[in-house]
């Protein structure tokens, strides 16, 4: 028969969506310029030509990785909420069965 039963680390949740969001600003604070050098530095107008080009698409690749990361992480933290709130949820639950529990005479004293 299976199981059904799951558990889910809420702490390592709610650090993985906060490590990619952190990760993603570090990508938007240095720009793919940076690390490239100039055009200046290269010398060559054919040789600036390729890097040039190599630079835009390093750039939009980039861009289009930090927005799916970027997605990742509001996913991640929606579900990681979600879960706390229906843990939260049985929990409640299990207080007030509890409370209601302790009111019943089981002996009939």
């Amino acid at each position: 028969m299976p199981s059904y039963d799951y558990e889910v680390d809420l702490p390592s949740l709610a650090e993985a969506a906060q490590g990619l969001a952190e990760t993603v600003q570090l990508f938007k604070d240095k720009d793919v310029e940076d690390l490239v050098p100039s055009r200046d530095a290269i010398g060559h107008d054919g040789l600036w030509d390729a890097v040039d080009e190599f630079k835009g698409r390093w750039e939009e690749g980039m861009n289009n990785l930090c927005q799916d990361v970027e997605e990742m992480a509001g996913r991640l933290g929606k579900i990681t909420m979600n879960y706390a709130e229906a843990d939260q949820a049985g929990n409640d639950g299990f207080t007030r069965v509890a409370g209601s529990v302790g009111d019943v005479d089981v002996l009939g004293a």
